[in-house]
């Protein structure tokens, strides 16, 4: 288990909590996406890794965490609406170097379009609404990112000065979502790749075959090097746990395989799970780490 960090709030809206090597997470748990965003700091430079939701200006944050006179380079580590909300905030964005991911960027993500997606229903805790008192859920909607540079592909590096982040082409959950690996620090930024909870592999835009893939790509490319994974949702550390990926890799190998699942989703119609329930070494609890896939995809 890790140690309990410092934590602090900004605007009412985003938890801050400062990690090991520079490492700060600027957590949105309000929402049930429970997302996070991370701030890495260099010698010269620092790293934003995604914006966030846009329920707040995630700038607002950053006021409060760094030196303004260093440089802040910002990433995408893929285009859904709680990783780019607040993209516009910032003049220069790098992205995935793929096609889809520039498209859904340029395209934005409307009112209706965050309704389909439940947005607004999931501002609420403990069965208490979180919706903060100014915000306007009738008109808000996230615009198309035309601040974007697709460079973001398999080996490139962000160079903070005296730490160096690697990209690592991690598709499934998108076609062309991104890893970042801090090999100084044995740090991964797994998005939305890896963490416990549900990974969601049945929209259209994903593809349970390359997500499998991915999984695999980091167990052979990174074995031995993880110290700790930072999720993009539901927790901010995570001292790495090689069980966890062999259990996600297990999963989707049993609907590659179309093996029986576990049951059909509570929350999503047309889609099965496989689950792996196992004792989380970072909360000493049970955690439940599920696979979701469409079910024409193991039919």
């Amino acid at each position: 288990m890790t140690k309990e960090t410092e934590k602090a709030w900004v605007e009412n809206w985003y938890e801050i909590s400062e990690l090991p090597n520079e490492v700060t997470a600027i957590g949105e748990p309000k929402h049930q996406e429970e997302v996070f965003c991370y701030l890495i700091k260099g010698k010269d430079k620092d790293l934003l890794v995604d914006t966030g939701m846009g329920v707040v200006p995630i700038t607002r944050a950053l006021e409060k965490l760094r030196n303004s006179s260093k440089e802040l380079i910002v990433v995408n580590t893929h285009w859904h609406f709680d990783h780019v909300g607040g993209n516009g905030n910032f003049e220069k964005i790098l992205v995935p170097k793929n096609m889809d991911e520039v498209s859904g960027l340029i395209m934005g993500w409307s009112n209706d379009d965050l309704k389909r997606y439940g947005f607004f229903d999931g501002f609420h805790k403990n069965g208490d609404s979180t919706k903060l008192p100014n915000f306007d859920a009738v008109n808000f909607f996230i615009p198309g990112s035309e601040n974007i540079e697709p460079v973001l592909e398999d080996g490139y590096i962000i160079d903070l000065g005296e730490r160096a982040i690697k990209v690592i082409e991690t598709p499934g959950h998108t076609p062309g979502g991104i890893s970042l690996f801090d090999k100084t620090n044995g740090l991964l930024f797994t998005s939305d790749l890896l963490y416990e909870g549900p990974l969601y592999a049945f929209e259209k835009e994903s593809d349970p075959e390359k997500y499998l893939r991915s999984l695999k790509k980091i167990r052979a490319t990174l074995k031995g090097q993880i110290k700790a994974i930072h999720p993009g949702h539901n927790y901010n550390e995570n001292i790495y746990e090689p069980n966890l990926l062999s259990d996600a890799i297990k999963l989707f190998e049993m609907a590659r395989a179309k093996t029986t699942p576990d049951n059909n989703s509570h929350d999503f119609s047309g889609v099965v799970q496989y689950e792996r329930p196992e004792i989380s070494k970072r909360t000493g609890c049970l955690r439940r780490l599920k696979v979701l896939v469409s079910e024409n995809y193991i039919k």
